[in-house]
């Protein structure tokens, strides 16, 4: 099933939150680090660019779903907020 998510992406600045993740990251074998608005790490995937690189938290309201085996059809799902 393909799936669309309608939403708007929100840019996460909040230093415990950046902090938070970086932590997730550095428990996962990647030593990322918040600063500023951001993270840093001392590498990281060619297509990720420079950093620093941003976190953006990403609230979706509806959710479309298209079938592409047997047997076909669409279907869509709200959620509120």
């Amino acid at each position: 099933m393909d799936l669309t998510l309608d939403g708007e992406a929100v840019r996460v600045t909040e230093p415990a939150i950046l902090e938070q993740v970086a932590s997730i990251y550095r428990g996962i074998g990647w030593p990322a680090e918040a600063a500023g608005d951001g993270f840093t790490a001392p590498y990281n995937a060619p297509s990720a660019g420079p950093p620093p690189w941003h976190l953006y938290q990403f609230p979706f309201h509806t959710v479309i779903g298209l079938s592409t085996t047997e047997p076909n059809g669409a279907t869509r799902w709200r959620f509120s907020r």
